[in-house]
């Protein structure tokens, strides 16, 4: 068995129907806790990358405008999750790719697994320890039992 926790294949496109990882801290944590055999890498297509910002206005309303990630956005992000890994005494993804999880038979779709993961997890942890390092091991847990059909 391979002991580098980020060892997967790499792909050259996702398999039908799996999720594409959230590309922050938490999205990483969620895919070493799914574990080797349950997430895939696909090197970054050369394409822009985008974000949103939303402007929230005290009606209600809100206003949306994209924009494209430079490279040192983009190098910004990969810093910031590496810091969340090493804040669960995780070794850095490997960069340069989108990361894809297997989705457990659940028949939840990516939006509603990835509320799932969340409040799963955060309700195993008191509410003032949110934080990688106590989220590692309810996390794994959370996704044992959704990979087994226990969830």
């Amino acid at each position: 068995m391979n002991t580098d926790p980020w060892a997967s294949p790499e792909l050259t496109e996702a398999p039908a129907g799996w999720i594409l990882a959230t590309e922050n801290g938490w999205g990483a944590l969620v895919l070493w806790a799914a574990g080797q055999g349950n997430f895939v890498r696909v090197p970054l297509a050369d394409r822009d990358r985008h974000g949103i910002i939303v402007q929230k206005f005290p009606d209600g309303s809100e206003r949306r405008a994209p924009f494209v990630l430079t490279e040192a956005d983009l190098q910004s992000i990969d810093d910031d999750i590496d810091t969340y890994l090493a804040d669960a005494e995780l070794p850095p993804r490997p960069r340069g790719y989108d990361w894809f999880i297997r989705p457990p038979d659940t028949g939840l779709g990516a939006d509603a697994f990835w509320s799932s993961v969340w409040a799963a997890t955060t309700a195993a942890v008191p509410d003032d320890a949110v934080r990688p390092s106590t989220m590692k091991d309810p996390v794994r847990e959370v996704l044992t039992r959704m990979y087994v059909g226990g969830f």
